[in-house]
């Protein structure tokens, strides 16, 4: 079974890790497990097993983030015994080129998806020479997360597949569940419970403890104001229909009756007015929510945020007196450092706990509001939150493994961490896990909750507020939890054909490349493009989203970027951009909802199309969805290319870096002239001197130079310059 290639004593013999290797040796499996019971070193059992059987095959595990990859990758190491070089962490940082040459070398791969999925795109990776797929949190496998994609073309390449999927929660309904191994090809699931007879041996008690807070009066004050504006929203939709009576309105609500009041505003002009309130009670629910469950600090900063918030929904909740009252509230709470009675609780659980501690907090606010406040009290603290925010500046993933590594290594006792520390982090020595509120996720409070008590016996703390959304979250996720197992158990699989992606092609077995911006790699019309047999090279563009040729570029937009481009005046910029850079610019608008999704009059939107297409001259195509935009661009690819004969080479606003480029790109400043024919004068003439010097008659014996095109060459460079 290809145990010789895993060092002894390494991977403990256990009951359930032996029978689900038997399932997962014969079938495409999900594994359910714990955290903390070895979902890794299944894999690596089956991973041996496969090269066992398959010596010549190479083995692809992902993982969402670059800390999980390195800690795989490292776990790993540890367990074969091939040498290091033989196991490779792939990210971005490293060049395609050089990617493409340690997928040749290395046995093991492990990378985040999005690389993965890029290298498909740009046909840098084939995985026919894979003998085993693995997907590590495998919950992940919805919507455009790139894990379905490669799945999908893992079954299509590979000559001997075989798909491990691992994750501690998949959801909490059949049909996501069923979803997912949809998605991945699954065939079989194998789920342990913490309460599994084969698992129980090997499971660290874990207590669980609810801590109950009381709001302070200076919290109720403000809560009855809130609570006052938020039903008085809810009582205007209520009173239109636009809203059930049920007793309570969720933020689901909210945001289903937004997207069926922009639906229909532009055939009902009544309806914008609604569209205002119901955006003012997301507003004030997200208050309660801060207030509620977080604190003092970020709700300040919410505030803020609000008071320059442009839109008539934050108007009138500005002028709304019990919000001014909350506004002036918080702000003289915050400067006498008022805090959540939660940071009380939270220090006192610290104190009276050994060991480490990690915390978790929805909000970054709440996180460095956490932190200063335990530094204070003179505890050592790190933090961990994600790369991006919109206002905020996140750590680089360099710097999150630098934290895990420094809180392993016990630098600091406490860890405070974002969404980002839920997920196969590997920290065996925390002692408690500290909910700082709870989450409405089965997923994410199994993911919280599988921090500790894995190797050690540990504790899980729960912060709630007393009547507030804090208990409506925590019951919420348990009763989910509660549905994930019986939906386990109820869960229809049917055997995974090696399926492929459906690739329609008209291109006649010739190539089509198409140079897209790296930032539409989470768009899915990159992979709606590969499905059509197009080669994409991804760049960094300083202009257009895609280009199709030396002439072609497209800027691609949502209707709801479109609008918000004309809001913020990118939209101008773009379009100048575009059409200076290229011949045949082209825009297309993807989506429906032109008139309806922002506050904007329908004038002022034809006027920028009217602008755009007559002043600009740039044709504007507008698409029904990603699959529509992808289609489009496949034609115009295809047509440019393989009818036209067109070659496509970059174009940017900077200037080439190479002098042959650099040659070439001011003699393609010429009257009709491309890629090709730019080559060929330069190899005519020796240089651009001899381009520019050369006479009609001269021009005319180069291929595919007539009288015309000579003669308009000629005039750009004798004619005298004039502003005129």
């Amino acid at each position: 079974m290809g145990s010789g290639f895993l060092k002894e004593g390494v991977i403990e013999k256990r009951l359930y890790q032996e029978t689900i290797l038997g399932t997962a040796a014969k079938n495409n499996t999900l594994v359910v497990l714990p955290t903390g019971l070895g979902k890794t070193f299944v894999a690596a059992l089956l991973a041996a097993q496969r090269l066992g059987k398959h010596p010549e095959g190479r083995v692809l595990f992902v993982a969402p983030t670059k800390p999980l990859v390195e800690q795989h990758r490292q776990v790993w190491e540890n367990a074969f015994v091939f040498g290091d070089d033989e196991f490779v962490s792939l990210t971005g940082e490293i060049s395609p080129d050089k990617r493409k040459v340690i997928y040749n070398d290395a046995q093991f791969i492990f990378a985040t998806p999005q690389v993965i999925q890029n290298d498909l795109l740009s046909k840098t990776l084939s995985l026919e020479d894979y003998s085993l797929l693995i997907v590590d949190e495998a919950h992940r496998a919805v919507g455009e997360y790139p894990y379905s994609f490669i799945a999908e073309k893992y079954m299509e390449e590979s000559r001997f597949s075989r798909v491990l999927a691992l994750t501690a929660s998949p959801g909490s309904r059949k049909e996501d569940i069923e979803k997912i191994c949809k998605e991945l090809s699954l065939e079989k699931i194998e789920y342990r419970s913490r309460e599994h007879e084969d698992v129980a041996p090997y499971v660290r008690k874990r207590k669980m403890e609810w801590v109950y807070v009381d709001l302070p009066r200076e919290f109720m004050r403000m809560k009855e104001a809130l609570d006052k504006v938020f039903k008085e929203n809810i009582a205007s939709l209520r009173a239109s229909e636009l809203l059930g009576n049920s007793k309570y309105v969720k933020k689901l609500d909210l945001l289903k009756l937004q997207g069926a009041l922009a639906k229909d505003a532009a055939e009902n002009p009544d309806l914008y007015k609604y569209m205002s309130i119901a955006a003012g009670a997301m507003k004030v629910y997200y208050a309660q929510e801060l207030l509620e469950t977080q604190g003092i600090v970020p709700l300040q900063e919410y505030f803020r945020k609000l008071k320059n918030d442009p839109t008539k929904a934050a108007q009138r909740l500005r002028t709304d007196p019990r919000m001014k009252m909350c506004f002036a509230e918080v702000d003289s709470l915050a400067k006498v450092g008022f805090e959540h009675p939660k940071m009380e609780k939270l220090y006192e659980i610290i104190s009276n706990t050994g060991g480490q501690a990690l915390v978790f907090a929805n909000y970054r606010a709440s996180v460095d509001n956490i932190v200063d406040f335990l530094i204070e009290k003179g505890i050592s603290v790190g933090k961990l939150i994600g790369q991006t925010g919109r206002r905020t500046k996140g750590q680089s993933q360099k710097v999150q493994i630098s934290q895990i590594e420094k809180f392993k290594k016990g630098e600091f006792r406490v860890l405070v961490a974002t969404s980002v520390g839920e997920e196969g982090l590997d920290i065996p020595v925390v002692e408690s896990v500290i909910f700082y509120e709870p989450v409405p996720s089965a997923i994410r409070s199994i993911q919280r909750s599988g921090r500790t008590a894995r190797t050690s016996p540990g504790n899980v703390f729960i912060l709630m507020s007393k009547g507030t959304r804090d208990e409506a979250y925590y019951w919420s996720s348990k009763k989910k939890e509660e549905g994930m197992v019986r939906a386990l158990g109820g869960v229809d699989l049917k055997p995974a054909a090696q399926k492929t992606l459906g690739t329609f092609s008209e291109n006649n077995g010739e190539k089509i490349v198409v140079i897209a911006d790296s930032r539409e790699s989470g768009s899915g019309i990159l992979k709606a493009l590969s499905k059509f047999g197009c080669e994409i090279q991804l760049k960094q563009l300083d202009v257009a989203d895609f280009q199709l040729s030396d002439r072609v570029g497209v800027e691609r937009k949502c209707v709801d970027d479109f609008l918000q481009s004309i809001v913020d005046g990118r939209l101008m910029d773009q379009v100048t951009s575009l059409c200076s850079l290229f011949e045949r610019p082209l825009l297309i608008v993807e989506g429906s909802g032109l008139y309806n999704k922002r506050n904007l009059h329908p004038n002022a939107i034809r006027g920028m199309i009217s602008t755009i297409a007559i002043d600009f001259q740039l044709p504007i195509v507008t698409s029904e969805d990603v699959s529509d935009t992808a289609a489009y661009i496949h034609q115009i690819a295809k047509r440019e290319q393989i009818d036209e004969k067109r070659e496509i080479r970059l174009r940017s606003g900077a200037r080439p870096r190479l002098l042959a480029e650099t040659q070439q790109y001011i003699v393609e400043s010429l009257p009709n002239v491309g890629p090709s024919l730019a080559k060929r004068l330069l190899k005519e003439f020796g240089g651009v001197s001899g381009v520019f010097t050369a006479g009609e008659e001269e021009l005319m014996a180069v291929e595919k130079i007539g009288k015309k095109k000579a003669s308009e060459i000629r005039s750009v460079i004798e004619s005298k310059y004039s502003l005129q």
